[in-house]
């Protein structure tokens, strides 16, 4: 693969998953000038890099197969990893709800906040890329919902400022 193919791969990837360069070099903890720099195909990345920097996006340096094929889909992790400490399970339904709509039924706000202040920007990011290709829904919009849910239920973590 070229430089410019890699590059535009991961811009591609991150456009979907609807974040800007500063948010992806912040998960991956590069600075958002190195990744302008991949995404246009004027910098090759070092493997330490390209291993930070890919799976948040899901995609993944071969022969490992890509991720999120074959494994339990990120909604149900966030409902099962939210469920955790309560005693009702949340449903994958009211969690692909939350993030294509922005809204919940009370009786689960402990487990929406659960996943607002604790799921990992890896599964988020996940989440909101199978959600968005599964439905249309533009990525950008699921994260605006996911802020205003936010936003409503005064979540501490800092992602969401």
């Amino acid at each position: 693969m070229e430089l410019a193919e890699l590059g535009m791969t991961i811009r591609t990837a991150r456009v979907a998953s609807g974040i800007s360069q500063a948010r992806l070099a912040s998960i991956a903890g590069v600075s958002r000038a190195t990744l302008n720099y991949a995404e246009q195909g004027r910098s090759a990345l070092g493997a330490d890099v390209l291993m930070r920097v890919l799976p948040p996006l899901g995609l993944a340096i071969l022969p490992q197969a890509p991720m999120g094929q074959g494994s339990v889909p990120a909604v149900e992790l966030l409902a099962s990893s939210a469920s955790v400490s309560f005693k009702e399970t949340v449903p994958s339904a009211v969690v692909e709800a939350l993030l294509l709509t922005g809204n919940f039924d009370e009786q689960w706000l402990p487990h929406v906040a659960t996943i607002l202040d604790e799921a990992s920007d890896a599964t988020l990011l996940r989440a909101v890329r199978e959600v968005s290709a599964m439905t249309s829904v533009k990525a950008t919009l699921i994260w605006r919902n996911l802020k205003r849910s936010a936003t409503a239920i005064a979540s501490p973590n800092p992602r969401w400022t």
